[in-house]
């Protein structure tokens, strides 16, 4: 059955148009409703919401790692100011493969103790420059002595022979030492006077001029 065509002399129906604001029509079927606008107070209390959330969690996250730290250390650990205590003994095994040192043995004489290891990048910045104060030093009496922490013995022996290093160092096989000595990073260096007294302790890689002054301290009291 076909469809009647539309008479054109008969008025065709149209679906009713909505008066809007000072009389402009519009089509409901055309006419979609625009975004809602956002309550411009409503902003502000979100990215004050998302700092807090992001400061929470910040501070939870420096707590945990302080404590960690903390218990790694344990109570008989040094603290990060050490000067007046007496150095914690220890005896490890040489990096050269030849036998074993104690701290113990150089008493008697001023030691710089420095803890490094092959990766460290600071390490490396400082390595030049403690071989050239121990060719200078050696004469005077100085010990110097490396405690090779958290490394592969065949990476600190080329670390050595990269730089240059004749002090001798020895190997760390446990966190132990560090913790005794509150150590948390390399580099870190301690002065240690004649008697086994900590002396000063400078965390970070130490420049020419600066490990001069502290050695001559040691040395002249």
């Amino acid at each position: 059955m076909k469809t009647p065509l539309a008479d054109p002399l008969r008025p065709q129906r149209s679906e009713p148009a909505v008066v809007g604001p000072e009389g402009h029509g519009f089509d409901l079927e055309r006419q979609s409703p625009g975004p809602q606008q956002e309550d411009p107070k409503a902003r502000p209390r979100r990215v004050r919401t998302f700092g807090i959330l992001i400061a929470v969690l910040v501070g939870g996250l420096m707590i945990g790692v302080l404590g960690a730290a903390l218990k790694v250390r344990g109570v008989d650990g040094l603290s990060q100011d050490p000067a007046g205590r007496i150095a914690p003994d220890f005896t490890l095994p040489l990096l050269d493969g030849s036998g074993s040192l104690s701290l113990s043995d150089l008493r008697g004489h001023p030691v710089l103790l420095n803890f490094w290891a092959s990766w460290c990048v600071p390490c490396k910045e400082e390595a030049p420059v403690l071989e050239a104060a121990w060719e200078e030093w050696q004469d005077r009496g100085v010990k110097f002595l490396g405690v090779d922490a958290q490394d592969g013995r065949t990476w600190a022996r080329e670390f050595e022979r990269r730089y240059g290093i004749t002090y001798p160092s020895v190997v760390e096989g446990t966190p132990e030492e560090m913790a005794r000595y509150g150590v948390l990073g390399f580099p870190e260096t301690f002065f240690i006077d004649p008697e086994g007294k900590i002396v000063a302790k400078y965390i970070g890689p130490i420049d020419a001029a600066t490990l001069d002054a502290y050695l001559s301290s040691l040395v002249n009291g």
